[in-house]
């Protein structure tokens, strides 16, 4: 059902009335928005084993459940709950074996558990909706989008430039140790995605004029070639987000005209600059093309790229050859141990060393490794699902097009390196996943008469509905 997007006039009537969010809900949104600009350096803030993430999810919880706990009944949310009984099950049976350290059934489980956002976004925007009306809370979200985009930009341009600079000492959070500007491309590609609509000149009354969307789209330009150059990951995340938020054919020939002139420059110019073991070049370009396609560079950056792709094939056969062997439909083998150490990737450390890599920098793998074929499936099944319905009323706001392609920027990010399984990455994808089930609810305006009401309609004084 498509959003429109007016807002409720004002009894004198004057210009729209301004909806004001509950407190959890704009808690909620300011912590999506630092994950987005800062990424990784935002999402290890905390002592260990308690970060900010865990903490501000515990405060959406409450305040959902406080707020009516509304659930959402669609397709993919069912699907949800079915993976977190199913993961419950998991957590019980490795803290009763007690062979399996806790931190590593954690990092299992931790794309799981983060889908308490997506439940927490939902009931806290359906308790919105019910108080102020749908087309005011879509309303606040491209307000809010729009607000976000040039302080999001700068953050993002001046990660983007340290990628590539790799400077050696960077300031970190006190506890964890981890660089407060440390970042990953994938992050990067993500939140360009989500802020890709707001720059194209279809949002109104976002404080956003000619001149400076026209500033924030040189800068988001300027990102999206240092990310690309950096990571091949980033880069399809990139194509794919952008094409999922709206897949119309000039916005394609306009991407693919501007994909083409960027190649065309850099082939006339011969430009050839190496920033942090990093070559931008048209050769560099042809190289990472030639990688990903299976193709054998034989100069030194085509190597670099290569020896990337040969490691992660290799990795990822072992697992799923571990997978298929062992049968591990329901239950994996991985959180017991180091899986970078047990496929060889990593050799001459200890299974327990911090600077271990412990992820296959895939989604699927890592699921299906640590929590069976099963939990790695339908994990995937989840976005699509909720992608899908985002497109059954054709045109959809802005909100809903650039949560989607965001989405869907994630889950590629996720197919290529450590993304979701990170609190940067996953309480972004639940959050978003939360956003498009409440955007693909019918309107209470429509369904309130019909809606179930829990506990007598009333519970500590505010509505409680499904």
């Amino acid at each position: 059902m498509s959003l429109a997007v007016t807002g409720r006039r004002r009894a004198d009537g004057g210009s729209p009335a301004v909806a004001r969010p509950p407190f959890a809900l704009k808690l909620l949104v300011v912590g999506v928005v630092l994950y987005l600009a800062f990424g990784k350096g935002f999402a290890y803030a905390g002592w260990p084993p308690v970060f900010v993430g865990e903490v501000l999810l515990v405060v959406v919880l409450m305040a959902a459940v406080r707020s009516g706990g509304a659930l959402p009944g669609n397709g993919a949310a069912l699907l949800t709950v079915g993976l977190m009984a199913l993961a419950s099950v998991q957590f019980a049976d490795d803290r009763l074996a007690g062979a399996v350290p806790l931190v590593e059934t954690i990092r299992g489980l931790a794309p799981i558990y983060y889908a308490g956002y997506a439940f927490a976004a939902y009931a806290l925007l359906r308790a919105y909706e019910q108080r102020e009306g749908r087309a005011e809370v879509v309303a606040a979200a491209e307000r809010a989008l729009g607000r976000a985009a040039a302080p999001v930009l700068g953050v993002v341009l001046v990660l983007a430039v340290l990628l590539l600079v790799a400077p050696t000492s960077l300031p970190s959070w006190p506890g964890s140790g981890v660089p407060v500007l440390l970042t990953k491309s994938g992050d990067i590609a993500v939140t360009l995605t989500l802020l890709a609509p707001v720059l194209l000149g279809r949002l109104r009354d976002v404080g956003l004029g000619l001149a400076s969307r026209r500033v924030l789209l040189v800068m988001w330009l300027v990102t999206a070639v240092l990310v690309s150059f950096r990571s091949r990951g980033a880069l399809l995340a990139l194509a794919v987000g952008l094409l999922v938020a709206r897949p119309d054919p000039v916005r394609l020939a306009k991407g693919v005209f501007a994909v083409a002139a960027v190649v065309l420059l850099l082939y006339v110019s011969g430009l050839r600059m190496e920033v942090g073991g990093r070559e931008v070049s048209y050769d560099a370009l042809g190289d990472a093309v030639a990688s990903v396609t299976g193709g054998a560079p034989e100069d030194q950056v085509g190597s670099n790229y290569l020896d990337t792709t040969s490691w992660r094939a290799d990795w990822w056969g072992s697992i799923w050859d571990d997978v298929r062997d062992e049968e591990m439909v329901l239950h994996g083998r991985g959180w017991g141990d180091n899986l970078a150490v047990r496929h060889g990737v990593i050799e001459g450390m200890a299974a327990d060393d911090p600077r271990a890599l412990r992820l296959p920098h895939d989604i699927f793998f890592s699921l299906a490794g640590r929590a069976g074929l099963l939990m790695a499936a339908a994990f995937l099944l989840v976005p699509v699902l909720t992608i899908a319905r985002t497109f059954r009323s054709g045109r959809q706001p802005v909100a809903v097009e650039a949560a989607r392609g965001a989405l869907a920027a994630a889950v590629t990010t996720g197919m290529t390196d450590v993304y979701i399984e990170a609190p940067q990455g996953g309480i972004v994808f639940w959050c978003l996943t939360g956003f498009l089930w409440w955007a693909t609810a019918r309107p209470l305006s429509a369904t309130q008469a019909t809606e179930r009401v829990i506990s007598g309609t009333r519970r500590g004084g505010r509505n409680v509905v499904t």
